[in-house]
């Protein structure tokens, strides 16, 4: 596999001159930017895949609920065109799926916005909920606005300085967009992560080190799908169903539990008819009483429409809650609040 995204490595380089010239593009002022006049955070990596954004977008909408947070996305993966707003009666299919969980976790009370031109989700919000936080989804490349504070998510197993653009490797942009971002969060750390390798990883990012965070992702107790009556208890088998981008640490979470059978769909997959035929096959084949099937909280909102035909499996289903935990979480809030009381100031 190694040795075939080599020999994409010449695609690799065009890719990297194009956007590279797109972004001087937009720092000479060719392509303009609309610089986000209130507080705002942009939550992005450089890298294509999971990286923990949406742990970390629900994390900064409840940390800080006092500035009245509103959740702006594109709505990567919906059926919709345009402008949309979440409401009491709204799907995923209408605003993606991650867009609706927040919507559901949050219980609708933080607002949340979908629109492909982010300015003007934007200026919707800042029209319709003023004096706001914006948290903008995976917005780091779209360079169209500008936010005060940019974080930007690299995961432990997949340093961008051991990494190409793509497709020879992974990365959207060079490691040189870097610096655009004011904070950086190293993600799905291990718990053994020592100091001396976190200042390793810091020096070989060439990163300000006061800037640079580690977190690591903890799961909160399973919750029944179908019914509330279910509570989680051990099993000795477990069916994971994923539609994410990395699914390996939920894996390797009930690894040590349990017998783990997995059924994996592309990120932001769109389920359908088939597909739940193959989950009841993989059911069949591996379930018996002492089994459960798990699913994340961003597939459970696409899954609600079909829990009639899961509940034939006859086995319960669970979600799995996933939350970030950020080392040194008070000195990075401090970080972001240092930003946003600096977008305040210039607006008085």
């Amino acid at each position: 596999m190694q040795g075939f995204r080599l020999l994409l490595l010449p695609f690799s380089w065009i890719y990297s001159a194009v956007v590279a010239l797109r972004n001087w593009l937009y720092d000479r002022g060719i392509f303009s930017t609309y610089k986000i006049p209130g507080p705002a955070i942009c939550i992005g990596n450089i890298t294509v895949g999971g990286t923990g954004k949406s742990p970390l977008t629900a994390f900064l909408a409840n940390e800080f609920q006092a500035l009245n947070p509103v959740i702006l996305s594109r709505g990567y993966g919906r059926k919709t065109k345009g402008l949309v707003v979440a409401a009491e009666s709204i799907t995923a299919e209408a605003i993606g799926d991650e867009p609706m969980m927040y919507w559901q976790r949050f219980q609708h009370k933080v607002p949340v916005v979908v629109a492909e031109k982010r300015k003007i989700g934007v200026e919707w919000i800042q029209k319709n909920y003023p004096n706001s936080l914006i948290l903008l989804d995976d917005a780091f490349q779209h360079r169209a606005v500008s936010a005060v504070c940019s974080i930007v998510l690299i995961t432990y197993d997949r340093l961008i300085y051991n990494d190409y653009t793509f497709p020879a490797g992974n990365l959207r942009e060079s490691t040189a967009g870097l610096k655009r971002a004011s904070l950086v969060l190293v993600t799905k750390c291990p718990a053994s992560l020592s100091t001396i390798e976190k200042q390793i990883i810091i020096d070989r990012l060439k990163f300000d080190s006061d800037k640079v965070f580690f977190s690591s992702i903890s799961y909160g107790q399973p919750f029944s799908f179908l019914t509330s009556v279910n509570e989680w208890k051990t099993v000795s088998d477990v069916i994971i169903i994923s539609a994410i981008a990395d699914p390996s640490q939920l894996i390797s979470h009930f690894s040590g539990q349990a017998t783990v059978h997995s059924v994996r769909f592309a990120d932001h997959h769109t389920f359908d008819a088939s597909d739940i035929q193959k989950i009841q096959q993989k059911v069949a084949n591996f379930a018996h009483e002492n089994t459960a099937i798990v699913i994340t909280e961003k597939d459970a909102v696409k899954l609600d429409k079909w829990k009639e035909e899961l509940a034939q499996c006859g086995i319960p289903i669970f979600v799995q809650p996933m939350e970030i935990t950020i080392n040194n979480e008070q000195i990075f809030t401090d970080r972001i609040n240092d930003y946003v009381a600096s977008t305040n100031e210039r607006s008085c």
